[in-house]
């Protein structure tokens, strides 16, 4: 009976030994960083916004002139076209998950032979918000082992923000926010639109209140934008060409001065982003605003 005692307690020894030895395990796959890489920008700019360095991502040119910001690790590698990455460089890189929206799903037969895609949506009809981006930013903190980051960078953005609303004149008029396609095309942003999200959070109300697309813009001719009393607000980057020809258009002046307000510009911010791009579009917004009534 002794021996069979000493079995026992051995046996014990090593199911509690082999327990915590697999619980480390886990714990440390969970805690681990993951390779992971985005081929949308707005999951891009969330992932390195989290504190994440993402192993590769799709057209770094791009990014850099439509989102700007936060700037991309100098490990991340490029993997070409978002349409058509690289996959034989992807497959390199061994990536532990792969992230896309559903503008992209075309390519999740060819992704998924290297590893795990996951499909996120944000941009759809009625789902831009502060509270749907803040979904969104929680869905990648999730899927990434970044919960706590995530909630911090929700919390120090709602609070930049609320900075950001004390520095606006409480007389600013509504904003007109647009992107020359051409000069004589606009983006004009409105309802479920980031753009609109970023100035709403610091006070600011827009003048656009047609409809649009799930995008949050209507694509209109310039002389749509008659007789609106507002604050013309041009987001960059502007088509090569469209500012030169715009300095000469006399319909395009005349359209500003009966705007009551001069035209204002603005540096980019990825007009399809989340937090990261919200805070970056409302923090310029308020510094041009400011510049403005410094003149």
């Amino acid at each position: 009976m002794g021996k069979d005692f000493i079995k026992m307690k051995h046996s014990k020894i090593l199911i509690i030994f082999f327990a915590f030895f697999a619980s480390n395990i886990l714990h440390a796959e969970q805690t681990k960083p993951l390779r992971v890489m985005s081929i949308d920008w707005t999951q891009t700019e969330t992932l390195i916004a989290l504190g994440i360095k993402p192993i590769a991502m799709a057209q770094q040119s791009g990014y850099e002139a439509w989102v700007k910001a936060p700037a991309i690790p100098s490990t991340t590698a490029d993997v070409g076209l978002r349409t058509q990455p690289n996959l034989e460089r992807l497959s390199e890189l061994k990536p532990d998950k792969i992230f896309i929206s559903p503008m992209f799903t075309s390519l999740i037969p060819k992704l998924s032979h290297i590893a795990p895609v996951t499909n996120i949506t944000l941009y759809k009809q009625d789902n831009i918000s502060w509270d749907g981006f803040k979904t969104f930013t929680r869905r990648l903190g999730d899927e990434t082992n970044a919960q706590a980051e995530a909630e911090t960078l929700i919390s120090s953005s709602e609070k930049k923000l609320a900075d950001l609303a004390g520095q606006i004149a409480k007389d600013t008029p509504p904003l007109l926010m647009v992107q020359f396609m051409d000069s004589r095309h606009v983006r004009v942003f409105g309802a479920n639109s980031m753009y609109k999200v970023a100035a709403n959070k610091i006070g600011l109300e827009t003048a656009w209140k047609e409809k649009t697309n799930a995008w949050g813009f209507t694509l209109v001719g310039i002389d749509k934008l008659m007789n609106t009393k507002s604050q013309i607000i041009i987001i960059k980057p502007i088509p090569v060409g469209a500012a030169e020809n715009l300095q000469q258009d006399l319909f395009w002046q005349y359209l500003v001065k009966q705007s009551g307000q001069p035209a204002l510009i603005v540096e980019p911010a990825w007009s399809f982003g989340a937090i990261p791009s919200t805070v970056r579009f409302a923090e310029l917004l308020t510094n041009t605003l400011s510049n403005k009534e410094k003149q």
